[in-house]
Formats: structure tokens, C-alpha cells, sequence
């Protein structure tokens, strides 16, 4: 089967339409469990909390006409099995919970079963690389001992944020080919990373390394399309806490508007969105137009004899 390849262009965000083709599809969502994603596990894929209760500004839907239409079917997976199991209870018969700790293969594959198990059409069709953390980094921290010895980093923001997600990555890769590729099917990869993969911030070597590795990946990723029909693409959050004083703040409902777009509509590959605040885009995200270099720009050029004289894969410069 001849799948389309990655093709340049900026995605208009502007115009929304309620989708309708995320019905009965297989959903694996890493990170899950936590508060700022319970809204988006509720609202943005249909399931309505039979409790009727709310988490948060987050189970605020994007738009009504969301609330009622889309009826995937969602597996989740998180450390905090609590919150994950009442979650679970809440949104059944149409969600499952596994404790999942991403750094662990072992974790992520019993996920994956899970969800492949569960789906009503035996499928995993859509894949949201979402769970991360942050705070203080060991590599830029620079200990004062009594030996004068450095001391070892501790590398759990790069293990979660970098090598968690390449996990999930090749997980859904193996298991999206597994079905065919038609209107029922999907092979959708989202990446949830942050502006700070577009961005310099000082001291944190370990997070802003993770959020350029997850771009690097989806660069990569959006590159074999062509051969295996998968098609991934990222989204970067802005801040999204609360109202502060002179900072102005995206919503954080507004990164699940953009991956409901970009799960309903198959055309979308390899871009990169940012979560900003409504004054920079009415819809609360946009195509931040950062994935490709200008046509007869010099890393271009590189980029097109890269593809052509690549040799791990098949994929042809002129189709890409």
C-alpha cells in the first residue's frame, strides 16, 4: 500500500470542525491520571464522568459540541494509581487504568496489551506521548563537598521526558502497523513536549534537552510516513497555570483542542504546535511554522541529498 509522504505547509488551526471519526477508536495516553489531564481524558475523547464531577479548570470542554460526540475508547497509564482508578470507575465501561511507570519497558508493554485487549475494534489507533516532569536539574547543579568530588547527576527528568517517550515510540510504531490503514484506522502519534524545545532557558540542561529530543524524534519519525503510513507530529505548551502578574498564560483545555485536531484530521504530519495564550491565536494553539527550512536555503539542500542518500530506509527525496 502506497502511503502519502511528509509534505511541508503550515496547518490553518483557524478552522475547526467537530470531529467525527474518533469513534470507537484505540487511545493510549501516558500520564494520565493527574488532575491536568483528567479533563482532557473526559472531555476531549467523550467520556462523560457518570459522578458528574469536575477536576479542576481542566473538565471545562473545548467546545460542546465535543462533549457528546467523540466515544474512543482510552487506556491510560500513571504512577498515582489512586486517582487512576477512580478515574477508570468514573469513565467506564469506556477507559481502562494500568499502573504504568514510563521509564520502565516492561510497564509501558503491559499498557500497550492492555489497550490492544480492550479496544473494541482490537486496535490502537491513536498514541499521546504526554507524561513528564520537571524541576531542579543535577547536570547544571554544581555541589561545594568536602571531598571537592563531583557527584553523579541524577537523570530522571531525561529518563521520563526523553527515553519514556522513545519507548512509547516504538511501541505504538509496533503495534499501529498491526491493523490496516483505512477510515476506521489510524496511526497517530502525539508527542505533548513544550516551547522550551524552541526556546533558551538557562539552567535546566536536562528538560530543555528532552523537549529538542522530542522535536528531533517527530523530525525523524515524520520522515518514514511514507513507508509505514505512521504519521506523528508535537505539541508545545506555553505556561499554563493559573492567572500571574505580568506573564500572560495559555489554557491548558487548549492543548487538547489541539490534539483533538490533529488525532481527527489524518493529514496532519510532522508539525509542531505551540499551547499560547488566546491574544496570539484565537483557538489557543497554531502551527508554529518552525518544522522546515526555505526552499533553496542551504540546510535544505542538505536535508534533500540526506534523503536521497540514506541508506537505512527506502524513502525518497522527491516524494518528500
Amino acid at each position: 500500500m502506497a502511503y502519502a509522504a511528509y509534505q511541508k505547509g503550515v496547518v490553518d488551526c483557524k478552522n475547526v470542525a467537530p470531529p467525527t471519526n474518533l469513534e470507537g477508536k484505540g487511545v493510549v495516553i501516558t500520564g494520565g491520571a493527574s488532575d491536568v489531564q483528567r479533563g482532557w481524558v473526559r472531555r476531549e475523547f467523550g467520556l462523560s464522568s457518570r459522578q458528574g464531577k469536575h477536576y479542576s479548570y481542566w473538565s471545562i470542554p473545548i467546545y460542546s459540541t465535543l462533549t457528546s460526540i467523540l466515544r474512543a475508547h482510552v487506556t491510560f497509564g500513571d504512577l498515582d494509581e489512586e486517582s487512576g482508578t477512580k478515574l477508570e470507575t468514573e469513565l467506564a465501561p469506556n477507559a481502562k487504568f494500568i499502573r504504568c511507570d514510563v521509564t520502565s519497558w516492561e510497564d509501558q508493554l503491559a499498557m500497550f496489551k492492555l489497550a490492544l485487549s480492550s479496544s473494541p475494534r482490537k486496535s490502537i489507533d491513536v498514541v499521546v506521548a504526554n507524561a513528564g516532569i520537571s524541576g531542579p536539574d543535577d547536570a547544571f547543579t554544581i555541589e561545594v563537598t568536602d571531598t571537592d568530588e563531583p557527584v553523579k547527576p541524577q537523570l530522571k527528568i531525561v529518563n521520563i521526558d526523553l527515553l519514556g517517550v522513545m519507548y512509547t515510540m516504538k511501541l505504538a510504531r509496533h503495534y499501529f502497523v498491526k491493523h490496516p490503514l483505512d477510515a476506521s484506522h489510524d496511526r497517530c502519534l502525539i508527542v505533548n513536549a513544550s516551547l522550551v524545545g524552541f526556546l533558551d532557558v538557562p539552567g535546566i540542561p536536562q528538560y530543555m534537552a528532552s523537549k529538542w529530543g522530542c522535536r528531533g524524534l517527530m523530525r525523524c519519525i515524520r520522515r518514514t510516513t511514507v513507508v509505514d503510513g505512521v504519521r506523528m507530529n508535537l505539541t508545545g505548551p506555553w505556561q499554563v497555570y493559573c492567572k500571574s502578574k505580568g506573564i500572560v498564560f495559555a489554557e491548558a483545555k487548549d492543548a487538547a483542542g489541539a490534539w483533538i485536531k490533529i488525532a481527527s484530521d489524518p493529514s496532519i504530519n510532522g508539525r509542531s504546535f505551540g499551547i499560547v495564550p488566546r491574544d496570539a491565536a484565537p483557538q489557543g494553539y497554531m502551527d508554529l511554522g518552525k518544522d522546515d527550512y526555505a526552499d533553496g536555503e542551504y540546510l535544505d539542500e542538505l536535508q534533500d541529498i540526506l534523503l536521497r542518500t540514506s541508506h537505512r530506509l527506502a524513502v525518497k527525496a522527491e516524494s518528500q
